[in-house]
């Protein structure tokens, strides 16, 4: 009896690893073997041979001011569209909990649409919308206000692209924190409520500790997501640098050095850059997050 048992479970095992293996295999072709490539490669001269040179592309990326440019406005730009974007997806997300509103399937689709239609669409669209003469200098010129350069000034340049931004990512994080919320207890808002608790008090002492480790996840994916910003820069302006280089991301500068310079050793140290980077934030903060927690 005992040896069927361990036969089953040693037949159930295999099963297991047959059924992952096509997953196995397809991380290993399409994700462990470029990177580990791409790992060589920041450290080699890749031309018609590949001579391995040590620091030098980083040494070469960390003198580009570019590269230092491009940080900074891709710093610039989380740090406005990721508390913008997180604030207002729980503010929908709260919304769309509430057992007396009616149609959340509806609502639900409508923020979710933005995350699931193309960036290069929704690009397009609000450049019309950013041209001078476009939607939003004609709104501001009925209302009696100068039209905006949306365009063509470098503070606005990245406006522009926050805007967008949060407009692209609201809905998809609306859905994740909807999904954390109906994990919650209904039991846990109605001794609030039998507490005499209010909305207010209700939200910041029970929704927010309670979801927070789902704001986190959120957090993290919005850093990462916003560290390989590309499309948008690329499409508001022809060379995906903007005024004074307002617009150009560290994504911009990647594409810019592998296949227009056609330096792929530079361009794969300027992407493990971004791996350590998001390493780095992910980790700080996990630890705040999880400072928090124990409070």
């Amino acid at each position: 009896m005992e040896f069927r048992k361990k036969r089953g479970i040693t037949n159930y095992s295999r099963t297991a690893y047959i059924m992952l293996l096509p997953f196995l295999l397809l991380f290993i072709v399409t994700l462990l073997i470029p990177a580990v490539m791409s790992l060589g490669f920041s450290f080699s001269k890749v031309s018609t041979a590949i001579e391995f040179i040590g620091l030098e592309n980083f040494i070469a990326i960390f003198k580009d001011p570019l590269f230092f440019k491009s940080y900074f406005n891709v710093f610039i730009f989380m740090l406005f569209s990721i508390p913008i974007t997180i604030f207002l997806a729980l503010i929908f997300s709260v919304l769309l909990n509430k057992p007396t509103i009616k149609g959340k399937g509806f609502f639900r689709t409508v923020y979710y649409l933005p995350a699931i239609t193309s960036i290069v669409a929704v690009s397009s669209v609000f450049l019309t919308f950013y041209n001078p003469t476009g939607l939003f200098n004609s709104v501001l010129a009925t209302i009696g206000l100068a039209p905006i350069p949306w365009l063509t000034d470098p503070f606005w340049a990245r406006v522009s692209i926050i805007i967008i931004s949060v407009w692209l990512n609201v809905g998809y994080y609306t859905v994740l924190f909807l999904a954390g919320l109906q994990n919650i207890s209904t039991e846990i808002y109605e001794s609030a409520d039998i507490d005499g608790a209010n909305s207010l008090q209700k939200f910041f002492k029970i929704t927010i500790p309670l979801l927070k480790p789902v704001v986190l996840m959120g957090m993290i994916l919005s850093t990462i997501n916003g560290l390989g910003a590309f499309e948008v820069p690329n499409i508001l302006f022809k060379n995906g640098f903007g005024p004074e280089s307002s617009a150009v991301t560290v994504g911009v500068n990647l594409y810019k050095t592998s296949f227009e310079m056609v330096d792929f050793g530079k361009a794969s140290a300027i992407a493990w850059t971004m791996v350590i980077i998001a390493a780095i934030l992910s980790i700080i903060q996990f630890i705040v997050g999880g400072k928090n927690n124990e409070a």
